[in-house]
């Protein structure tokens, strides 16, 4: 049972984009542009989101991060 949800899993994974990869020209000619302007268009995702994130979190002003603090907590153990 656990070989077939790992069959599973990988096939859900895996095989929409083997059947988008041979159903397209990508296959077949410029894999190497298409795969730089995929890489740009994965960070400019990633920057807006991280942007979004910082810009439209709510983090109350008393909240602060020490260091020192969390050191001492995982040394008193």
């Amino acid at each position: 049972m656990t070989l077939f949800h790992f069959f599973n899993c990988a096939i859900l994974t895996f095989g929409p984009h083997a059947v988008y990869y041979s159903a397209t020209p990508l296959s077949e000619y410029d894999t190497l542009g298409t795969s730089i302007k995929s890489a740009i268009v994965y960070l400019v995702t990633a920057l807006v989101k991280l942007v979004c994130l910082a810009t439209f979190l709510k983090v109350s002003e008393t909240d602060h991060f020490d260091p020192y603090q969390m050191l001492l907590a995982f040394t008193s153990h």
